[in-house]
């Protein structure tokens, strides 16, 4: 029986259905955060040159977006771990300049400060406005790496000292550099590198011992900073004038009901002028809601109920290991960002800054959420069926 060759293989995306979907799903919601971040900013004066503008960035990393999902695809997602004995070496390279990028935002004079937090990295003059925030780098190359490094040949799961030690030991690297400046993100990484672990198999024991130092972590990261427990109780009561957490919360919730069913029209929302914080970011969510109303949300809504059958197909379909969990822990990832931050925007959960993937203004979110899709149509893609696949 003669045998396959070891060169990339894919569908062309006129027989892979699950990828169209996948690509047709992410590049209307970047077209849908386009219109709407120029729309919660147009009443926004910003002085300076015009590609210093948040509309104009935004416009062009969506195009860049959009660019890395059409041409990222097309690259085969098993060159992350290759080998005879499958060792995740780009994978692993990856998660490194991840790494590397996060304990760099602590230096003086490279990582730049946004609301007394250090979260980005300058890239270019100042005038650009253009920075690199590393922790998007993390939420994507930890579950790209520990897909690749469970899905090794010989990696037994279930093996306590030789996988879930060492895998926790990562994790909580990846989260503490993260968490004392972005909790939401670090909440999000933390999550999604569990839920890789789960659908690797690792036993569920394992995973429940996370309960406890889950909860101590809440109890020392939240409880005892007042500042994150006034947004648990701003809350719990958003009408409340003493409490000045309560302020976000409150005008996100009047956004949402002033909206009523089929909103007040596109640009015509009147929240977004002033009153309404971070409204082309955290609370694009509400902005959107305002405008198109409860129809529009729910359309919105409604794209992402696709997005995601779509990655779970995709992972369902895969040929090998690596494929499934790679799609599906990208897909949970990904999806769980989205979920947080409409549970944020309706005051199911307090503000934690966490924007809405493709949608939310952003550059550095946009082009790896990108990439994240372009992974999942690239499994998508890839089948071990002979008479299935083709040359690109």
């Amino acid at each position: 029986m003669a045998r396959m060759p070891d060169k990339p293989h894919a569908l062309p995306l006129a027989r892979n259905r699950t990828g169209r979907v996948v690509i047709l799903t992410s590049l209307s919601l970047l077209a849908l955060g386009v219109v709407m971040v120029h729309s919660a900013t147009a009443s926004v004066v910003e002085p300076g040159a015009w590609y210093a503008r948040s509309t104009i960035r935004h416009m062009i990393f969506a195009a860049a977006a959009a660019m890395m999902l059409l041409v990222a695809w097309r690259v085969d997602y098993r060159r992350l771990i290759g080998g005879e004995r499958n060792r995740p070496v780009v994978a692993g390279c990856l998660l490194a300049l991840a790494l590397i990028c996060a304990v760099l935002v602590f230096i003086p004079g490279i990582g730049r400060s946004v609301g007394n937090d250090f979260r980005w990295i300058r890239i270019g003059p100042s005038q650009y406005k253009i920075g690199l925030q590393p922790s998007e780098l993390i939420k994507i190359a930890l579950p790209v790496f520990l897909a690749a490094w469970l899905a090794r040949a010989g990696a037994d799961v279930r093996s306590f000292r030789k996988v879930f030690i060492p895998a926790m030991l990562l994790i909580a690297v990846c989260v503490g550099l993260v968490v004392t400046q972005d909790f939401g993100t670090a909440a999000i990484i933390g999550v999604s590198a569990v839920a890789t672990l789960a659908l690797a198999g690792a036993p569920w024991q394992y995973l429940m011992s996370l309960a406890a130092p889950a909860a101590g972590a809440f109890y020392v990261l939240v409880m005892r900073s007042p500042a994150r427990w006034a947004r648990i109780t701003a809350m719990m009561d958003v009408w409340s004038t003493s409490n000045p957490s309560a302020y976000q919360p409150r005008q996100s919730l009047l956004a949402i009901l002033t909206g009523g069913w089929l909103g007040k029209g596109p640009g015509a929302g009147t929240l977004k002028l002033g009153y309404l914080p971070e409204d082309s970011t955290d609370f694009i969510f509400s902005a959107l809601c305002e405008e198109w109303g409860f129809v529009g949300g729910a359309a919105l809504m409604g794209l992402w109920v696709v997005w995601i059958c779509s990655a779970w197909q995709s992972a369902l379909e895969s040929g090998d290991r690596f494929g499934r969990l790679l799609a599906g822990s990208l897909g949970f990832m990904i999806v769980l960002q989205a979920i947080l931050h409409v549970a944020v925007d309706t005051v199911a959960l307090p503000p934690t800054g966490i924007s809405m993937p493709f949608v939310s203004a952003g550059g550095t979110s946009l082009l790896l959420t990108a990439a994240g899709a372009a992974l999942i149509v690239s499994v998508s893609s890839r089948h071990n069926s002979p008479d299935l696949v083709e040359k690109i």
